[in-house]
């Protein structure tokens, strides 16, 4: 990351309830979604982006057809919503990266990991140009 966007931070929320259909709701820990929480947890403490991202658990982003469920949204910046990420995944990071760099979060598709250029499910402009 750059030097001149040090100061700015985000938040990644990760829909914990997430899971396919047919998939037993308990225990919690046995739900893709929680599972990728944990995964994003351990990746942040080893991570430069540690300092910058706040991750937090929610339950639910209204997501259920296209689990897991992850957003990125930071105070005067675009939030983005994004389905189908896989408990393993590990380009989520890299798009926080990108979205951290850019003035107002902008991550236009070709800037995005490619398992994230597909999975957009919205995005919301800030809220101070509303």
């Amino acid at each position: 990351m750059q030097q001149s966007h040090r100061a700015k931070r985000c938040t990644l929320l990760v829909c914990t309830s997430c899971r396919p259909r047919g998939t037993q709701r308990e225990p919690e820990e046995s739900r893709p979604g929680f599972i990728l929480h944990e995964a994003l947890s351990t990746a942040l403490k080893d991570s430069h982006l540690a300092e910058f991202v706040s991750l937090k658990p929610v339950e639910c982003l209204s997501l259920c057809p296209r689990p897991c469920g992850v957003a990125i949204s930071s105070p005067g910046a675009w939030t983005y919503l994004f389905g189908d990420q896989a408990p393993e995944s590990n380009e989520i990071l890299a798009c926080v990266e990108t979205y951290l760099a850019e003035e107002q979060g902008h991550l236009p598709r070709h800037c995005r990991p490619t398992s994230m250029q597909a999975s957009i499910m919205g995005r919301v402009p800030p809220l101070n140009d509303l």
